[in-house]
């Protein structure tokens, strides 16, 4: 009887080419649900990167502009890397963060885009609690002032997608010097990805990992899930 345990995970369509998932028959799916809900229908990573990418590119203007994108201790290494790689630039990541990554296996052509000397890139990757308002913004731009005019902050979250959007890659808001993106990029399917991902692998019982509160909680997840 083969389990399948998801783990944190983005299903995309190259995943249906994998040999091992075609001729896997699946008894049990543990499946990530953290946006098992219709409203968090958001795009796809590629988009969404490239969005970034297109937005700090039309933000550069002004040679002193600082960039902000937020990271967890793990997590969204995807979204500034490919930034850094596309983009051709340096970005700061802090020592304790570049150990980090360091053990995290990483293509080896990304490794030089990274460094600890903050004065070696106008790109910084930041926690994200520190970009989660404006008043939090405008704390932080204060121990820049010196330096730089004006910040960019991206805060990369899938939670800032919800019922009654467009399908729309980011969301920008600006207050005197300070402008803030939200952009959907998450580490975890989208309400559409999840149903395209339970019809190719077909299981006999799927088991939410997630925001499964009980028998009543999960059945309406599913439900959802389910229903064409």
């Amino acid at each position: 009887m083969a389990v399948l345990h998801t783990g944190d995970f983005r299903f995309s369509s190259e995943m249906a080419n994998n040999p091992v998932l075609q001729s896997s028959h699946i008894h049990t799916l543990i499946l990530d649900t953290t946006y098992c809900n219709p409203r968090y229908d958001f795009p796809s990573q590629e988009i969404v990167i490239q969005f970034v990418i297109e937005a700090i590119q039309a933000e550069a203007f002004n040679p002193k502009t600082l960039f902000l994108i937020g990271s967890y201790t793990i997590g969204k290494e995807r979204l500034f890397t490919e930034v850094a790689r596309l983009l051709q630039k340096k970005i700061y990541v802090g020592a304790a963060k570049l150990q980090i990554l360091k053990h995290l296996e990483l293509p080896q052509e990304i490794m030089p885009w990274l460094t600890a000397n903050e004065a070696e890139s106008h790109i910084h990757v930041v926690p994200m609690w520190t970009l989660a308002s404006f008043k939090r913004l405008k704390h932080l731009s204060s121990q820049y002032a010196d330096r730089y005019d004006l910040i960019v902050a991206f805060c990369p979250t899938g939670w800032s997608f919800g019922k009654g959007r467009k399908k729309t890659p980011g969301r920008r808001w600006q207050q005197g010097t300070i402008i803030r993106y939200e952009v959907p990029y998450s580490e975890h399917s989208s309400f559409t990805e999840l149903r395209e991902f339970v019809r190719f692998i077909s299981p006999e019982h799927i088991v939410p990992s997630v925001n499964n509160d009980g028998p009543e909680g999960a059945d309406a997840m599913l439900a959802q899930l389910l229903n064409d």
